[in-house]
């Protein structure tokens, strides 16, 4: 697989964000009313919903270019979400492991991430060199951690995304524009 592309950094993103959840529930309703219900996914598909309140002409360029080159809603992208991008403290496991999957926690579910930087590893809250793939961090070489000690660490993560739907944007002023709304789905 192709390396993946960052969205592009523009920092004008409208306060209106949302992010809506779906699990692809199926619900069965027998005759006498007792309902069984299941999903066969293990983590949920997140839309979410954005725009751009200012854009510069550079800016407005920028991501019509982008949307181009992903070719709409057909090629993933890494999307640092303003509000849910990083983790700070997050227990992973012990020294025992060896390596551990970064993961993002809303509340007490807790999910996997592929895309992480920035890495700080702990051990007992000791600094510890890491190094990550692919969202599995590992001790960078030479250092040891004893199989008993406490993992935890800091990261930033990324959304494996793509565009669902058009990409809109409106020219209000001289060189400036703004974007109507557009979603994002994540992707695994």
């Amino acid at each position: 697989m192709a390396e993946l592309v960052k969205f592009p950094r523009i920092i004008s993103l409208a306060w209106k964000s949302t992010k809506a959840q779906k699990w692809d529930t199926k619900i069965k309703t027998a005759g006498s009313g007792k309902v069984r219900t299941m999903t066969t996914w293990k983590y949920p598909q997140y839309t979410i919903t954005t725009e751009f309140a200012v854009l510069t002409s550079e800016e407005y360029k920028e991501l019509m270019g982008f949307y181009s080159k992903t070719k709409g809603g057909t090629i993933p992208f890494l999307w640092l979400d303003p509000e849910d991008n990083e983790e700070k403290g997050v227990r992973l496991g012990t020294g025992a492991e060896g390596q551990w999957q970064a993961v993002r926690r809303f509340g007490d579910f807790i999910e996997p991430v592929y895309h992480v930087e920035n890495v700080k590893l702990y051990a007992n809250g000791a600094p510890l060199r890491a190094v990550s793939d692919k969202g599995v961090i590992k001790l960078a070489q030479g250092q040891t951690v004893a199989p008993t000690a406490v993992i935890t660490a800091d990261y930033t993560y990324y959304w494996l995304v793509r565009f669902s739907g058009d990409m809109t944007a409106e020219y209000i002023y001289t060189d400036v524009y703004k974007s109507k709304s557009f979603k994002l789905v994540t992707t695994r």
